[in-house]
């Protein structure tokens, strides 16, 4: 099982998805086409914001439904990003969790399911993925993935266009299918949902944003709280 399945079924699945795309003017709504027409349309104008985004704040609400443990597990937090490989989970539900990626190493310290214990990675661990898999799905080429969908959904009373990702090789993407609810005002996600090879469902919808915002100096520092052990391996593994 890769790091990225044990965040989701054995560390209670908080962590975040997250890099995201960047808001830009108000575009003018998609016009009547085949849907999967309107569904690469949509996903190649996110993708070109995205692609110039550098910093990025924002809310999230999160679900993570496990078909192997039978559970649904609720979260929330904030989202933190400057690009290309920093990124800081704050989480506010559970409070006092944290996935932070300084450029370096990814810091993974969950007390809620992991109490006294902090996991120090390589910068480009399974893990890291996890913290920008909506990097993986806006900078990943279109050409590595199938792309359907292109139905109207109405999300929060944001007009979305519904956009489906599968991927033509097991190794261009991690994940076996991922479903984006795309703005049709701001090119920027409104829901994200990604299922994995296990049948692991994780459901992100995102509250607020604030695209190429000043971020505070220490955005991604991380200190080890007193008393918590640094460890460098999951927990299970040898």
């Amino acid at each position: 099982m890769t790091i990225l399945h044990r965040f989701a079924t054995r560390v209670a699945g908080p962590a975040f998805v997250a890099a995201v795309a960047c808001v830009v003017p108000a575009c003018a709504p998609l016009t009547a086409q085949n849907p999967t027409t309107d569904a690469e349309a949509a996903y190649a104008r996110v993708a070109k914001s995205w692609a110039a985004t550098r910093t990025l704040q924002a809310n999230f609400d999160q679900k993570i439904t496990n078909p192997i443990l039978g559970r649904t597990v609720a979260s929330r937090g904030v989202f933190v990003q400057e690009r290309p490989n920093r990124v800081s989970i704050t989480f506010t539900e559970p409070a006092g969790d944290r996935i932070v990626g300084d450029g370096k190493s990814l810091w993974v310290y969950l007390p809620s399911s992991s109490p006294g214990q902090v996991l120090k990675l390589p910068a480009d661990a399974d893990g890291a993925v996890v913290a920008d898999l909506l990097g993986q799905l806006l900078d990943t080429p279109r050409r590595a993935f199938t792309i359907t969908g292109g139905e109207s959904a109405s999300i929060d009373g944001r007009s979305t266009r519904r956009v489906q990702l599968v991927p033509k090789s097991q190794n261009s993407a991690p994940f076996s299918k991922a479903v984006l609810w795309l703005d049709e005002k701001e090119s920027r996600p409104v829901r994200v949902q990604v299922l994995d090879s296990q049948g692991v469902d994780r459901t992100i919808t995102l509250t607020s944003w604030s695209p190429d915002t000043a971020l505070p100096k220490d955005a991604f520092a991380f200190v080890t709280p007193k008393g918590v052990k640094v460890s460098t391996k999951l927990p299970g593994s040898r």
